[in-house]
This record gives structure tokens, C-alpha cells and sequence, in this order.
């Protein structure tokens, strides 16, 4: 990736499940981490999707469901950003699927039952997960490109293509070059 302040990670792996957690030191202690779960496409292609939350030490599952709103996102979102070259130096020949949890079909709904912004006909929080790296992703292209090979969901052609700067997509796959 590039040189931006992020937080140390510690790497653990357990079967198909890869994830990096850290200590996010805003205005709390919290522990986050950055999952890598494999899954198998429809074409029997083996992928990782890249998941982020809250980490359960009890559980030892991450949670995407809330934002904690500690006060370092930038610094959060550097780090889990960081942790895609390390999985991909680790495991090379796997893509990564990269989708917020607030673009899934469901989240609209769950959205209105406890949103304050009171969205008319388009909910406002569905997808800002996904345009955030998007958006950073769309400044660092070029640098990224020389290593990686991207792909954007058209959600209406509902496939994915080339990855161009500035469209929208609803997910991101990354490969990393050979």
C-alpha cells in the first residue's frame, strides 16, 4: 500500500477465516479487526471477502453491525486498509471481495426502523460503506494499479467489470498481479 499512519495488527488464522485485529485508541479502548472470510462463487472460483468491526473476545467473531464512532476513523480505515497487501503477500493467488455490510438487500429496511435522517425515496446510508473505498481507491489508483488488478459490481448489469475510476459500484474485487 502506501506510507499512512495506521494502527500495529496482530495476524491470526483459523481454517478459512483470516483476521487481523488491533486496539483502536480514540476517545476508548477499543479492539477492531479486519476479517478475510473464503467463500466459494458461483463458478467455483475460491475468493475472500473482507469484513470489519468490533471484535467479541468471547465469541471471537467481528461485528460490522454499528460504528463505534471512537474518533480515529481515519486512522481505522488506514489500517484495515493496510491489511489487504499483507493478505495478499500471504495468499496470492485468492481475490478479495470487498462490500459494506449497509449495501446488502436488507439493510434499507433495518435502516429506516431506527434512522434519524428520515430518508425519503433513496436511504442515505445504504452503500457509504462501499463509497468510502471507493473514493479512496478512485485517488490512489495509479499507485495501486501496479500491483493489483481491480473490478467494480454494476449492480444493474449485475456483474463485475473493469474498475474505472468515478462510477458507482456497489462492491470491489481486488487481485493481486502475478
Amino acid at each position: 500500500m502506501i506510507n499512512i499512519e495506521n494502527y500495529d495488527t496482530s495476524f491470526s488464522t483459523n481454517n478459512s477465516t483470516v483476521q487481523y485485529l488491533f486496539e483502536s485508541s480514540g476517545q476508548k479502548k477499543l479492539i477492531k479487526g479486519v476479517q478475510y472470510s473464503k467463500f466459494e462463487t458461483q463458478s467455483g472460483e475460491t475468493v475472500y471477502n473482507l469484513g470489519f468491526g468490533d471484535y467479541d473476545s468471547e465469541t471471537k467473531d467481528i461485528s460490522d453491525k454499528k460504528s463505534s464512532n471512537n474518533g480515529d476513523a481515519r486512522k481505522v480505515f488506514n489500517t484495515v486498509l493496510n491489511t489487504i497487501p499483507k493478505f495478499l503477500k500471504e495468499f496470492p493467488d485468492f481475490p478479495i471481495f470487498i462490500q459494506g455490510s449497509d449495501s446488502r438487500d436488507s439493510f434499507e429496511e433495518e435502516c429506516r426502523s431506527s434512522c434519524s435522517k428520515n430518508c425519503d425515496l433513496i436511504c442515505k446510508n445504504k452503500h457509504r460503506r462501499i463509497r468510502t473505498y471507493i473514493h479512496f481507491l478512485d485517488k490512489k489508483i495509479k499507485v495501486f494499479s501496479k500491483d493489483y488488478i481491480f473490478f467494480g459490481f454494476d449492480g444493474e448489469k449485475k456483474t463485475f467489470v473493469p474498475y474505472e475510476p468515478k462510477n458507482k459500484y456497489i462492491a470491489i474485487l481486488v487481485y493481486k498481479k502475478k
